[in-house]
This record gives C-alpha cells, structure tokens and sequence, in this order.
C-alpha cells in the first residue's frame, strides 16, 4: 500500500466512495503507524481552536490524520486557517479535505491543488452503463465475475442508489460460488417489491423460516419500520 500524500483533496459528492477514499487513506497510514489518531469532523465540529489543536506539530511527534468533511460548507474564517495550513503543513499530519466539487469553497479547492493535494475525484455513475461497471468492478475487486444481464438485473431489483448497490453486491459475493449469472440476481432478489411486515409475519406462520428470513432482509431494506414487523 502506498504512503498517503501529506495533503489529499477528495473531490464529489458521492458518500458511498468519499468514505471508501477516506478509509484507503487512514489504512495506509496505520499500515505505517497503527497507533496513529484519527481525527473526522464535519464543519460543525470545527472551530479555530479545534483546527490549530490537531493540526499543530505534536510536541511527541505522534501521527495524526485530520479529515475534514464538506470542507466547502466551512465558513470564511476557518476557510483562511485551512487554506493557512496548506502553505505549511505539519510534518505529522496528514490532511484530507472532502470538497463537493461545486462553486462553493472552490477557492479552498484551489488552495489545495495549488498546494500540491493529491486529488481523488469521486463522482458516482450516474447513467446505466457507468452502474452495470460498478456492479462488476465490485466483483471484480473481491475476485469475482458477473455477467452483464446479471449485473443489469441487480440494478433492476435495488435501484439507482449506490450504497444498496454495493451492499447488494457484498451479499451475493458473499452467498454464492463462481461467476454471477442472472438466475442467481433473480433467486436472491426475488420478493423484494412486495416485501412488508405482513409477507413476514405470513412466511412465519407457515413455517417456512428461510422465506421468512428473506422477507425480513427485504422488509428492512425498503425502510419497513421494525415495529411494524414486530407488531
């Protein structure tokens, strides 16, 4: 794994794959110090006193990742300390912005670039052929393969939003064996549209535990309140 730059700017508004990047950063650095602090804020967690305390140089010389989310909705003051910063970076520190990528704060972002950010953009698929080739680098990543009806299927039974794709995909990498074929997509995927307390409660009744169980994932997927399926 290759050592993180001391400043990174994570530019788009997609969470699901803000969050991976975040994450590749901060393993990276604990690959080379497992005892290192972490520290994820959002704006509103930050003052100018919170900025130059982890920030500053560490008296021990301990490690620190410091991870600034929506770095654009940061208000100008603290916008300045940032962009203070980047001129003169912490050797101890390693500093991840996370920018939306539009006009807001740009000049933060620009700050960044100028002071030599390593970028990561992470702009989500928004059309048909950029999922299905999530779909499958999802399989691909964990040593898998899915065919193209089967991806195209998956995103036929979980939709458009990318966090219920990759979940989706971690469960059938998970569940089955081989290449991902369409017949697969369709038996785990199956009842999904009209899953609800009540199919719940009726596969239970009947005895019939593994439906039961699929109807309950299901359930809780679409945002049926758990109370409604304990009632």
């Amino acid at each position: 794994m290759p050592a993180p730059a001391p400043i990174t700017i994570i530019v788009g508004d997609e969470e699901l794959l803000v969050d991976r990047a975040v994450a590749s950063i901060v393993a990276a650095v604990r690959a080379e110090d497992p005892e290192v602090d972490v520290h994820d804020l959002v704006p509103a967690q930050v003052g100018p006193h919170t900025l130059v305390e982890v920030t500053s140089p560490s008296l021990f010389g301990d490690r620190r990742v410091v991870v600034l989310r929506s770095s654009q909705d940061l208000v100008k003051d603290l916008a300045e300390t940032v962009t203070a910063y980047l001129k003169d970076p912490a050797d101890d520190v390693t500093l991840v912005l996370a920018h939306a990528g539009g006009n807001k704060g740009k000049a933060l972002l620009q700050a960044a670039v100028k002071a030599g950010a390593a970028r990561v953009d992470c702009k989500g698929p928004t059309k048909g052929p950029e999922r299905v080739a999530f779909v499958k680098a999802e399989f691909a990543a964990a040593g898998r393969q899915i065919a193209p009806d089967a991806a195209q299927a998956l995103l036929d039974a979980v939709g458009s939003e990318l966090r219920e794709i990759a979940a989706a995909c971690t469960q059938l990498i998970a569940d089955t064996e081989g290449r991902v074929d369409a017949a697969a997509v369709a038996r785990y995927h199956s009842g999904r549209a009209e899953a609800s307390g009540f199919t719940v409660a009726d596969r239970a009744v009947e005895g019939r535990l593994p439906e039961a169980l699929e109807q309950l994932r299901w359930s809780l997927a679409v945002g049926t309140a758990p109370v409604l399926i304990n009632s």
